[in-house]
């Protein structure tokens, strides 16, 4: 009776090819990733922008204008946790001279005005919308 022999587990070979699969798999979706804390912050400053935005519609609906500053919001709205999620400077807010137009401006991460994709793309918010 002759005996076969049965080889149990991977070959060294079979290993590797499994481990540089699985490193492919792990640049490509680590490349993927890597601008999303960016895009996060980009995303929140655009929900920050709107809620400002309809506090400033409340303010002008209880006063006739809208306020000279953006401080003048509090009871409304807690604006000093509400900054620029990059640079940590408060957004910018401008009040047109009669009072009844404003404008509320995020830069996004580049900080220069300009058209390009988030997160490097520009916010502006009017009382338009």
């Amino acid at each position: 009776m002759q005996r076969t022999s049965r080889r149990a587990g991977f070959t060294l070979i079979e290993l590797m090819v499994v481990v540089v699969i699985l490193g492919i798999i792990a640049t490509i979706t680590f490349g993927h990733f890597i601008g999303e804390p960016d895009r996060a912050r980009w995303q929140k400053a655009n929900v920050e922008l709107r809620e400002i935005g309809k506090a400033l519609d409340l303010y002008r609906m209880d006063h006739g204008v809208y306020p000279d500053r953006l401080d003048q919001l509090a009871g409304r709205l807690d604006t000093s946790k509400l900054h620029d999620p990059f640079t940590r400077l408060p957004y910018r807010y401008e009040r047109g001279p009669d009072g009844s137009t404003y404008t509320l401006q995020f830069l996004g991460k580049d900080g220069a005005e300009g058209d390009a994709p988030p997160p490097d793309q520009d916010i502006v918010l009017t009382e338009r919308g």
